[in-house]
């Protein structure tokens, strides 16, 4: 087992090395991710073993030259390409001092890494000059690419790459690595953690960090609000949505109102993302009949979309035409 800290990324970070070790390996990966899987983990480690100058069979030593040099970002061969600051985009400029230093002669003859953690960040020149690398690549070279979704990638780029989706791991597996992250803590109980894990698409890293932040407790204020709301000034709910969480209390709204669905479709309750929430889905339940509730939905998504794709929006008039979008819906007979 390479990573105890993450033991779900065990099983990748085995078939990659494995790849390698039979000589199969691709020299360009892409890693597709959800955020809180731990997947730049994946990658280090993936790194260490490249270079290690003592490796054992699967696993680096984490010891040598090499390692320690990794460890600490100042490995003179592994080049690690982000945008700079005050910018949104990795520059062809970049790309092209990369290019310069790519063809040089490498540290100890143990080849290159090019490792791009955000590929959204590539536009479309920087990309064509990281295409054109990919179509002759130096001897001993390997490309790392991280997205969240392949279609951040350019597709020609995609196509000479081998993909890999780190996908969550099962939720036994999450509530087993939280249980043993809060061991010496506090103590939480196992509906929880479940309902974190849900909340956060399985990832255990984000619900770690969701349990441990004041947020968690806000996330009953919010519910209990919404159910004012509903039964006396909608309004009621502009002052707690609109804050820097926004899109994450839109979503949580739009998680218990599916819980609702579930409810009135008589499903069974171990399958509601809000486990700990049953009094409050069952109170939404009563107060609003089931088309309505998808009416809503549909609503919170399209303004959601709007706040996501505009950069620059007055996000309170945003939430005031949602606000009065939902109360038409709720109280129209």
């Amino acid at each position: 087992m390479y990573n105890s800290s993450y033991p779900w990324l065990n099983f990748f970070y085995e078939k990659i090395i494995y790849q390698f070790l039979n000589k199969k390996n691709y020299n360009t990966f892409i890693f597709c991710s959800i955020n809180g899987l731990g997947t730049i983990s994946l990658v280090y480690e993936i790194i260490k073993w490249i270079f290690c100058i003592n490796k054992k069979n699967l696993y680096s030593c984490s010891i040598c030259n090499n390692c320690l040099l990794i460890k600490e970002n100042n490995y003179p061969d592994l080049h690690i390409i982000k945008c700079k600051k005050n910018q949104t985009n990795i520059s062809i400029e970049s790309i092209r001092n990369l290019i310069n230093n790519i063809y040089n002669s490498s540290y100890n003859d143990k080849g290159k890494i090019i490792w791009i953690p955000y590929a959204k960040q590539l536009n479309i020149s920087s990309s064509n000059a990281i295409l054109k690398i990919l179509e002759e690549p130096p001897i001993d070279t390997w490309f790392f690419l991280q997205c969240k979704n392949k279609y951040e990638i350019l597709p020609t780029i995609y196509s000479r790459c081998q993909f890999w989706h780190i996908y969550p791991p099962n939720e036994k597996l999450g509530i087993s690595w939280l249980k043993n992250k809060f061991k010496n803590g506090k103590i939480l109980k196992k509906i929880y953690i479940q309902t974190a894990l849900r909340l956060c698409n399985n990832a255990p890293i984000y619900a770690y960090k969701l349990l441990n932040n004041i947020i968690w407790k806000e996330r009953k204020i919010l519910y209990n609000i919404f159910i004012s709301s509903l039964e006396e000034d909608i309004m009621k709910l502009l002052y707690i949505l609109n804050n820097k969480n926004i899109l994450l209390y839109l979503n949580w709204i739009y998680l218990i109102l599916l819980d609702t669905i579930k409810l009135h479709l008589k499903i069974n309750e171990k399958y509601f993302y809000n486990l700990d929430q049953i009094f409050i889905i069952n109170k939404i339940s009563n107060l609003i009949f089931l088309d309505k509730i998808l009416l809503m939905i549909k609503k919170i998504l399209y303004y959601r979309n709007i706040l996501i794709k505009i950069n620059i929006i007055n996000n309170e008039l945003v939430l005031i035409n949602l606000l009065l979008s939902l109360e038409k819906i709720y109280k129209h007979k």
